[in-house]
């Protein structure tokens, strides 16, 4: 049960419980994929300014960004191993088979693999595929750019 409900641009709808700093929101991102769970890790009155303007930049519709996050997850999924040997996996068809699953907006600038700009917040953007339970494919977008594609 959420006790604590904001109305933030570009989040949407957040909510969070009692003095928590993690708050949660749906978002559409139709040229990143379509329907995500948010999870932003800020503060208890809400995400901080910085990860505000670092998803502002995310949802800002970018033919570049969605090219990179394109060849980026082509060839990682490529090359996990993980595709049936029946399946051709390439740029032309990598959406019809990821499943976006989950943003998460950072506190600072550290991730898995390291860390972005100083001063900046990280977003990870994570998908399903339909092949492994296992692997949630990782793609970081640290302020504006795409980093490596990493899996958890």
């Amino acid at each position: 049960m959420y006790n604590k409900t904001i109305e933030l641009f570009p989040f949407g709808t957040l909510k969070a419980k009692g003095r928590s700093k993690v708050w949660q929101a749906s978002v559409t991102i139709p040229h990143l994929g379509g329907d995500f769970d948010v999870v932003i890790r800020g503060t208890p009155e809400g995400p901080l300014a910085s990860q505000t303007t670092a998803f502002s930049k995310l949802i800002e519709p970018n033919l570049a960004v969605c090219d990179e996050i394109t060849n980026k997850v082509t060839a990682f999924i490529n090359s996990c191993g993980i595709i049936p040997s029946n399946t051709t996996v390439d740029c032309s068809n990598v959406w019809s088979f990821i499943t976006p699953e989950l943003i998460e907006v950072h506190e600072s600038n550290f991730y898995s693999l390291g860390e972005g700009e100083l001063g900046t917040n990280v977003i990870s953007i994570g998908y399903l595929t339909p092949w492994t339970e296992d692997q949630l494919i990782q793609v970081p977008f640290l302020n504006g750019e795409i980093g490596t594609i990493y899996s958890e």
